[in-house]
């Protein structure tokens, strides 16, 4: 699939050094978002819900994160307000199915990038490459 598209990995990542994490609560979705960074050239970790991205946060270091806006629990806001006491300079890709105008004035506000699932790959890619160079 890389070949067909020809996606060259970012300089970031070519030291390992550009690491992300995924955090949604959908199992199939983390696979593929997890699969798609893979073939831009980058490495990630996966949590299944807002507490446990929290926690993995913790635990290590990341140049971005990439969370779902609607999960039980936590929603992405209050994910992205508990990363950002852990590390405020976080870059943060929220990813949403469908985004009314004051989730995405609130994410403008917050720094966030906005993506809509299904999330193309080259979109995947820009936005990643942006949030990592930042």
């Amino acid at each position: 699939m890389a070949s067909l598209l020809r996606i060259s990995p970012p300089v970031s990542t070519l030291n390992g050094s550009a690491r992300l994490l995924v955090i949604d609560d959908e199992a199939v979705l983390r696979g593929l978002l997890r699969e798609m960074l893979a073939v831009c050239g980058y490495e990630a970790d996966v949590a299944e819900n807002g507490a446990v991205g929290v926690a993995r946060f913790q635990e290590g270091r990341y140049s971005a994160v990439i969370t779902d806006f609607l999960m039980p629990g936590m929603n992405g806001f209050e994910v992205v307000t508990a990363l950002r006491t852990l590390d405020p300079t976080i870059r943060v890709i929220l990813l949403t199915g469908s985004a009314p105008d004051l989730t995405v004035t609130r994410a403008r506000e917050m720094g966030l990038t906005l993506l809509h699932k299904p999330v193309a790959l080259v979109e995947l890619k820009a936005a990643v490459d942006a949030a990592c160079q930042a």
